[in-house]
């Protein structure tokens, strides 16, 4: 693990295999339970609480010691990313860093804002949503990630998730359920910020916190993770009907072949069935439709 407290980056080598970035490009999230160590779930749980002093590693341009002791009390206590405890074992935790280094390149940026969701539980469930600066396309320039510093199960309402909604607009009724990305104190969630989620439902009582940030990507995306000799592009599993263009686009783009992508449509690859008797066509043709996501196309990758 290399840290450059100047630049506010890390380096340290990938974890995650063409199979597992593969996944995060089909499901829009990864999960890690009971990650960081019970002390600094607690610490960080006396922090948010007002209940231990600010020790910042160093006074950002034009804030003050006052100013750090205000934002700590807001909604977004972004002086807890200038702790050096938070800094080594939560922001730079082996296990997320080696799978963010895997989707995001050399020199990840960390987080400059956090937003802490905290609730009073018991509390009904949010409505589903897509955040509203949310943007579909096939880039993973950043990576959303939330942490619960205390125990928090399927009773104390975590994040709920909608697997594979990434990619493009879905709508879900208020009674429709979705993963719960629930775990033990130290659990650690990244997730596309496009995934449709909400906040679970939750029945138990108590303090909830839950801290969500950003890292940056600062490369541009190479296939730089564990690759795998038997991984073959033309029989991977990209998903359903519905989706599996876009998957394999973004899977692409992150191995930096976006320009290279191209669909013929109908049948054809990234689609497959397991009733099919031979390989789908497509793969590798260098004339078809290369996808827009955000153009004035007739098919729905424009938004």
């Amino acid at each position: 693990m290399y840290y450059d407290a100047s630049r506010r980056t890390f380096d340290c080598e990938p974890t995650l295999t063409d199979s597992e970035v593969l996944r995060f490009c089909r499901e829009g999230y990864l999960h890690f339970e009971g990650i960081v160590p019970d002390e600094i779930n607690q610490r960080t749980c006396d922090y948010l609480n007002g209940k231990i002093p600010l020790d910042p590693c160093y006074m950002p341009d034009g804030m003050t010691e006052d100013e750090l002791a205000r934002i700590r009390d807001t909604h977004e206590p972004s002086s807890i990313l200038l702790e050096d405890w938070f800094i080594e074992n939560v922001l730079l935790n082996p296990v997320l860093t080696g799978a963010l280094r895997s989707l995001l390149g050399r020199h990840v940026g960390l987080p400059v804002l956090v937003s802490n969701h905290r609730i009073e539980c018991p509390k009904e469930s949010q409505p589903w949503h897509h955040d509203a600066d949310h943007l579909f396309g096939p880039e993973v320039n950043f990576v959303e990630v939330f942490y619960f510093p205390q125990d928090t199960p399927d009773e104390m309402g975590p994040t709920e998730v909608t697997p594979g909604s990434h990619v493009r607009t879905t709508r879900r009724t208020q009674e429709e359920r979705g993963v719960l990305c629930s775990g033990p104190a130290g659990t650690i969630g990244l997730h596309s910020q496009c995934i449709l989620h909400r906040r679970g439902e939750s029945t138990a009582s108590g303090l909830r916190h839950m801290l969500k940030y950003s890292y940056w990507r600062t490369v541009p995306p190479a296939r730089d993770w564990v690759v795998e000799p038997e991984f073959d592009f033309r029989h991977a599993d990209y998903g359903g009907h519905g989706t599996a263009r876009y998957v394999a686009h973004m899977f692409y783009w992150l191995c930096g072949k976006g320009d290279d992508f191209r669909i013929i449509g109908g049948q054809a690859w990234p689609w497959k069935s397991v009733n099919q008797i031979g390989p789908s066509y497509g793969f590798g043709h260098t004339e078809g439709y290369l996808p827009d996501w955000r153009g004035n196309s007739d098919d729905d990758y424009a938004r």
